[in-house]
């Protein structure tokens, strides 16, 4: 079984990210853990998680179980509070599930960089293996994503076993349980088919003169397996910076889901902060799902 960790400070932003994980999650009777972080302030990463204060530890629980019993009502969910040392539990935690995918809000998709350093979303893609699934407040969910754009680059990689998940969970998007109905009208077969298969774009942005070929990037597409199973095309534009590149050709294609492998690992300490994976966490308008490489 999937389970999606929804991290969650009881925000406006946490909650349009419950609300993105319970879309998801229905058609597939997937798992919801909700989780409360709240670190001691001593803690080298205690900025990163919004919390209420110590002597509110009650409500803390009262909030969380109130969430719980709401989404009960749709899928499988429990809840859990984390007080220890971040970069200990919640390593521990996510990992000792085979199956899983991180969900948290980012409150202000027009944040500036320099301010980013506590961000949750970039804090736990440094710290984690698993996907990392974020949801600007600005973006409202009624229906599953139908128009996935993953951004490759031509950098080798390898990929953790956690990302195993990603193409089960892409494939589910088009396994909807919902009953669909095929009338006798002009174009209902086009109409059905729109509705019940994701349009899948496989993109690279560059910025040199010359553009890369588009069976190399297939290539690489399929070494990863993250579309195993779903077809799919290959797009490469030019663009003078990658991370506007990539959000500008994900708008062109109409995306409703941005995914892409996160190079976490190239850029140590705070040069993070200027890497295209740190950028389109930060920024994106639209879901964006980060696989982390290993």
């Amino acid at each position: 079984m999937l389970t999606f960790f929804v991290f969650t400070d009881f925000s406006a932003a946490a909650t349009n990210a419950l609300h993105y994980a319970i879309v998801l999650a229905r058609p597939i009777m997937a798992h919801i853990q909700l989780l409360h972080v709240r670190p001691p302030v001593t803690a080298a990463a205690a900025d990163c998680f919004n919390s209420l204060c110590l002597e509110q530890a009650k409500q803390v629980q009262e909030n969380l179980n109130h969430l719980v019993a709401g989404v009960q009502q749709f899928v499988s969910c429990a809840g859990g509070v984390l007080a220890g040392i971040p970069d200990q539990e919640i390593p521990a935690l996510l990992q000792s599930v085979p199956n899983g995918i991180v969900v948290l809000g980012n409150s202000n998709p027009a944040k500036a960089m320099r301010t980013a350093w506590t961000s949750t979303g970039l804090y736990l893609i440094r710290t984690v293996t698993l996907p990392l699934l974020v949801v600007p407040v600005t973006y409202r969910a009624c229906h599953l994503p139908q128009r996935i754009v993953f951004d490759m680059d031509r950098k080798p990689v390898e990929l953790p076993a956690s990302a195993a998940i990603v193409p089960e969970l892409l494939s589910s998007f088009s396994a909807s349980q919902l009953p669909l109905r095929l009338d006798g009208n002009l174009g209902a077969v086009d109409d059905l088919l729109q509705r019940t298969i994701p349009q899948v774009v496989g993109i690279h942005v560059y910025t040199s003169e010359t553009a890369p070929e588009a069976g190399d990037i297939a290539s690489r597409i399929q070494q990863t397996g993250l579309l195993a199973g779903m077809a799919h095309t290959v797009a490469t534009s030019r663009y003078p910076a990658i991370e506007e590149g990539i959000r500008h050709s994900a708008a062109r294609h109409r995306a409703d889901l941005l995914g892409f492998i996160a190079r976490q690992r190239m850029y140590p300490g705070r040069q993070f902060l200027q890497s295209v994976t740190a950028g389109l966490i930060a920024h994106s308008r639209i879901p964006v799902l980060a696989v982390p490489e290993r």
